[in-house]
């Protein structure tokens, strides 16, 4: 009886330690399988990574300098001034500096406070990043977080075309760039994003010498 015992007690053991090493083995392909498709997927990822944080910050940055441009109109106010001679010809249009800086300064500081505010993390299906159309936008989402890397910096422009006969338009655009960082899996993916904002547009009634039709130029802040 002892001897019967002690084999089964024997036998037990063994296929215990054969279990436990199914478990190993079926543990380590596992692990093995999530590396290799993490490596096959990651450039993928990366790609639509960057391509939705730098969406996401876009749509922040046109979103915050809509926002402050309908609430504040008076940042409008006073940015060219028009010479005319006695006739009441267009002699020169200037640009006002000042204010351009006041508006762009209101601009990049709603931008900046936007972002830091705004910018949620990405979620993203999991079957997108395999690559395969049918999985697009399928699957558990994957929470991303991204947050600003730098301050916004700015450029403004000042562009004078013709509008119809005696008519000439002015627009003030103002450039805006940042980067973004994207944290995934201890990774942070660093997004570089650039926009272009009509600040401002007036139509000028007269015809605009072409010699001060350029005055004003484009300034850049940081």
């Amino acid at each position: 009886m002892r001897r019967t015992s002690s084999c089964t007690t024997r036998q037990h053991s063994a296929k215990r330690r054969k279990r436990g090493l199914w478990l190993v083995i079926g543990f380590s392909l596992v692990l093995f399988a999530l590396q290799r498709f993490d490596q096959s997927i990651r450039p993928l990822t990366r790609q639509v990574i960057q391509y939705q944080c730098r969406a996401q910050a876009v749509r922040t940055i046109q979103t915050a300098c809509n926002s402050i441009l309908e609430q504040n109109s008076t940042l409008y106010d006073s940015l060219y001034t028009i010479q005319r001679d006695n006739t009441g010809r267009v002699q020169s249009v200037a640009i006002n500096s000042a204010r351009i800086n006041a508006l762009e300064d209101a601009l990049v500081k709603q931008v900046n406070q936007s972002l830091c505010q705004q910018l949620l993390p990405l979620r993203i299906p999991l079957g997108t990043l395999t690559g395969i159309q049918l999985f697009s936008n399928l699957g558990p989402e994957i929470a991303i977080q991204a947050q600003p890397l730098s301050l916004v910096s700015s450029q403004v422009k000042s562009d004078f075309s013709q509008a119809g006969v005696n008519q000439t338009l002015l627009e003030i655009t103002v450039c805006f760039s940042v980067q973004i960082g994207a944290l995934l899996a201890g990774e942070v993916i660093p997004v570089d994003a650039q926009t272009e904002v009509l600040a401002a547009q007036f139509l000028i009634v007269g015809e605009v010498p072409q010699l001060y039709a350029q005055t004003g130029g484009s300034t850049e802040k940081a």
